[in-house]
């Protein structure tokens, strides 16, 4: 059976927007092309794939089903359409989107934007937050084309390399009366602290780690982000534990102390993560390289 690939495209642009409308204007087609091509897809799967409920067009559970495949073999398309393009930096206009948590894209993303600046001014890099359990799915759309994030389990289809290792610290607000001279393992369990993380509950890896020699302590406060509890660290008894990186770039803008941590965690790896399918296009080739130039 022969299917025209141009209907897929049609079944992306309604899944992501929700609408034959809004999917219309965003491939540049008109409604009723669009509606045509809806029931060319319907035919063919033997499904309707969208169901209006309200104002919007919801995917059937074939359609959930298909999505993925249908956006990786549409991704991999482009990818063969830009690689038969020779890159080239300076003039190139291309859009990255990375994921990255908010402590590494305040160490990594001023140097890469710095290079950016030089050498490839128009292009341009959009920064957001991917769940780990939905980042593999990201990088096979394109939705994402680049991730930085600590070592994970992913498939052969995800290409990874360490961009960096960085030891554990703890940082307390300065002159703290308990740890002015050196943080004892008994002074940091006693005292409160702050996890830094994204969700509303569950261990964070210091925790893990620690209860893996059969510690624990106490965690008064989850907040999102390493600048904002560095903040609430400097204002209070509480203690952060961070990577030694970010602790120390912190401690520059914010009346924080730095101390060791008091008992023998294993480092951090940050690992920089694409898709097989980029490993050869050239502006993603090009991107990753300049992205460990900055970790060194």
């Amino acid at each position: 059976m022969k299917i025209d690939l141009n209907l897929f495209t049609v079944f992306d642009a309604i899944y992501r927007e929700g609408s034959i409308t809004a999917a219309a204007k965003t491939l540049n087609l008109s409604q009723p092309a669009v509606s045509h091509a809806l029931a060319r897809l319907r035919d063919n799967f033997s499904d309707p794939l969208f169901i209006r409920q309200g104002n919007k067009m919801q995917p059937t559970p074939i359609a959930k089903n298909v999505i993925s495949d249908v956006q990786e073999a549409l991704h991999q398309l482009h990818v063969s359409l830009v690689q038969s393009k020779q890159f080239d930096a300076k003039v190139s206009k291309k859009h990255c989107a990375m994921s990255l948590h908010s402590s590494l894209e305040a160490l990594y993303i001023p140097s890469l934007m710095q290079r950016l600046s030089e050498q490839a001014p128009q292009m341009t890099l959009a920064c957001t937050r991917v769940r780990r359990t939905e980042l593999e799915k990201k990088l096979a759309s394109g939705d994402i084309d680049l991730a930085l994030d600590i070592l994970l389990p992913v498939s052969d289809q995800i290409k990874h390399t360490r961009l960096a290792q960085d030891e554990l610290m703890v940082v307390c607000k300065a002159e703290n009366i308990t740890t002015n001279e050196q943080l004892s393992l008994e002074n940091y369990l006693k005292q409160n602290h702050v996890l830094v993380s994204s969700r509303f509950s569950g261990q964070g890896i210091e925790d893990f780690e620690l209860g893996r020699l059969g510690l624990q302590r106490k965690v008064a406060l989850r907040c999102q982000h390493f600048f904002s509890a560095c903040r609430i660290v400097a204002h209070s008894d509480m203690l952060l534990t961070l990577p030694k990186t970010a602790a120390i770039m912190f401690s520059k803008v914010l009346p924080l102390d730095v101390h060791p941590l008091p008992v023998e965690l294993p480092n951090i790896d940050v690992h920089l993560y694409w898709h097989a399918n980029v490993d050869k296009e050239p502006a993603n080739k090009w991107l990753r390289n300049k992205i460990l130039m900055s970790s060194t």
